[in-house]
């Protein structure tokens, strides 16, 4: 594994911005491996113990995809009018929602999970970083093949229905777009890591946030009436949005809102990630 070298002293780094950008740029040349090999070892200490490994990660969203289907059948739950199959619908929505809170809850809590290596290995904090990205990123793959093959089986009979649940070129753009739903998530838990490191309150507001956003968003049903000034607001709508109907129907949503989400997203993702290369040094010692 390859090391870096780091002298951490008392006096603050912002005073020669143009040493901390290459200090940065740096980290980023050598972390790929230690990210990996990070990211590897998590995977493999989560599952160590587990017979079924990822089978877990998709049994909630075809249970409840499940019964949002037969409650849609039994007139239940009036989702009102959509381009695709609601189960498509659903399905999607906790997929791509899961994504966004794992990129979340994975990044604020990145320092106080990595304590023991930052006392003793001194990683770079663009290694961290990283690990979350491609821990996020390796579960994606399984999610983005529940999708596919659900839209694919159900393709024939939407189109019967005249709805749409797979679109080819839409599923390739929609590969392609995936990652600006991680960095959303990211660029929210980054900025908030340090904080998190300081506070273990910041945690569990998060996780408090997150849990109703998931029916403030649509995941489970559009948004319609009153509520649909939510999709205008919540960046999180933007992304789940524009994705599915990428996937689905090689279509978007508010495509302006989604770009300016996204650029956003970004420059919050560099602000947290300055503030955190800068912070490292004096939180891993409080983590």
């Amino acid at each position: 594994m390859p090391t870096i070298e780091r002298v951490y002293t008392a006096e603050s780094q912002v005073r020669d911005f143009s040493r901390v950008i290459r200090n940065m740029a740096e980290g980023c040349r050598v972390s790929p491996y230690m990210a990996y090999r990070l990211c590897r070892k998590d995977i493999a200490n989560e599952y160590a113990r587990s017979a079924f490994g990822f089978l877990w990660d998709f049994v909630e969203p075809f249970i409840l995809g499940t019964i949002f289907y037969y409650l849609r059948r039994a007139a239940v739950v009036d989702p009102g009018a959509m381009p695709m199959p609601y189960s498509v619908f659903v399905i999607y929505g906790l997929l791509l929602y899961q994504t966004f809170s794992e990129a979340t809850i994975q990044s604020t809590q990145l320092i106080s999970r990595s304590k023991n290596l930052l006392t003793h290995v001194k990683l770079p904090a663009e290694a961290l970083i990283m690990s979350v990205f491609f821990r996020v990123g390796f579960y994606s793959l399984f999610r983005i093949a529940v999708m596919f093959c659900f839209s694919v089986f159900l393709w024939h009979a939407a189109e019967a229905d005249g709805l749409s649940s797979f679109s080819p070129l839409g599923f390739v753009n929609f590969v392609a777009c995936f990652p600006l739903l991680i960095l959303c998530g990211m660029s929210i838990g980054i900025f908030l890591a340090p904080f998190h490191a300081i506070y273990a309150d910041v945690g569990r507001v998060v996780r408090i946030i997150l849990m109703p956003l998931r029916y403030l968003s649509p995941v489970l049903w559009n948004l319609t009436g009153t509520m649909a000034v939510l999709d205008r607001v919540n960046p999180v709508a933007y992304m789940i949005n524009n994705l599915r109907l990428l996937a689905t129907a090689n279509a978007t949503h508010h495509l302006t809102g989604w770009i300016v989400v996204s650029v956003a997203s970004g420059v919050v993702f560099l602000t947290g990630w300055l503030v955190f290369h800068l912070a490292i040094p004096v939180l891993a010692e409080r983590a």
